[in-house]
């Protein structure tokens, strides 16, 4: 079986053996950007939820400002990713502060134009996708702590030769687990970079033609 066979086995295999991980997941996510959303009035006053400079749709079509982007957003998904180890502390921050701010800035865009979902069709080409990632990172970072739960749990675990169990029969039982979460953290990654692309080419223009026809 060749890398690529291998690999899309195990990618297809994290979705479908765990596949209500996946959908607690999203269901966090889409949690995430309501909570921001609403929290937003609380958090900010009006005049500061108006004055973010996002609000200005702009791009210069620049190779080193999406070099930037992609660098930085996928760093955040390194982080969050290799972070989840520690009660899957990294994938809940990551939703909770990048989508939450999503759901922020929407409750910004209404105060200052009267369209809670302005910001979602100015952003929906990229944002969908860099939305996707950090998503698809987070159930990756889930199943990377499932896999470290259940490592330490078969290497105490007594087996049939040994006292206790080893680091070799522990990895050797849970070892699809980690190659499921390698898996999808790799995809995270392909979407994020693919994210940064339409953010700085394509996502400005086609958001502003969304915008005006709906």
């Amino acid at each position: 079986m060749s890398f690529l066979d291998s690999y899309f086995r195990y990618l297809n295999d994290a979705f479908v053996e765990h596949k209500y991980l996946l959908i607690f997941t999203i269901l966090f996510g889409v949690f995430c950007w309501i909570g921001g959303y609403f929290l937003a009035d609380w958090i900010y006053t009006p005049a500061e939820l108006v004055d973010y400079e996002y609000l200005s749709q702009e791009t210069f079509y620049s190779f080193e400002d999406m070099m930037y982007i992609i660098i930085n957003n996928c760093y955040i998904n390194v982080k969050s990713y290799f972070w989840s180890i520690f009660l899957c502390a990294g994938p809940i921050y990551d939703m909770t502060f990048n989508i939450g701010i999503s759901g922020i800035t929407s409750r910004a865009t209404e105060l200052a134009c009267g369209d809670p979902f302005l910001f979602l069709k100015l952003t929906c080409l990229h944002g969908f996708f860099e939305d996707a990632s950090t998503i698809l990172n987070s159930f990756a970072g889930f199943l990377l702590f499932l896999f470290v739960v259940r490592f330490i749990k078969d290497f105490f675990k007594p087996s049939k030769h040994l006292a206790n169990g080893s680091i070799t029969n522990s990895l050797e039982i849970n070892k699809k687990i980690l190659y499921q979460s390698l898996a999808v953290f790799v995809l995270a990654l392909v979407v994020m970079i693919f994210a940064g692309i339409l953010e700085e080419y394509i996502s400005v223009p086609f958001g502003n033609i969304i915008a005006y026809l709906f």
